[in-house]
């Protein structure tokens, strides 16, 4: 096995780009849920030296680093595929969605990105339909 077999988190996009719009938007909701269960674990004491994170904080910390990199592969992969039909682009916007809200925009610009990834799913059901 070469290095970057062995670390599934070494140059992502490649893999990702192989999987479903379906199976992104499962594994971005999985290394979210890490990603948080991670946040949660290192904001306990035991992980701080007076104000600062100890080595084992330090550790934790790269991991959720790692994580939100991973993420953001897979959003950057599934704003890279056109959805190819009205299944993929609802997954793909869900998926577009929670990351943007993630990010912490205000209402207003969640509210427009989801109108308009609502109309480009119903362009591609209409698309299908006329097919």
């Amino acid at each position: 096995m070469t290095e970057n077999t062995m670390n599934p988190f070494a140059n992502p996009e490649q893999r990702l780009a192989r999987l479903s719009m379906s199976e992104l938007n499962s594994l971005y909701d999985a290394v979210e849920l890490a990603r948080e269960a991670l946040t949660g674990i290192v904001n306990q004491p035991r992980f701080f030296r007076g104000d600062d994170y100890n080595g084992a904080g330090d550790e934790v910390e790269s991991l959720i680093e790692v994580l939100n990199e991973f993420a953001g592969a897979a959003v950057d992969v599934a704003k890279a595929i056109p959805p190819s039909d009205p299944d993929a682009g609802a997954q793909r916007a869900w998926l577009l969605l929670k990351y943007s809200v993630r990010c912490g925009e205000s209402l207003t610009v969640h509210a427009a990105e989801a109108a308009g990834m609502a109309a480009q799913v119903e362009m591609l059901k209409k698309l299908k339909a006329d097919a």
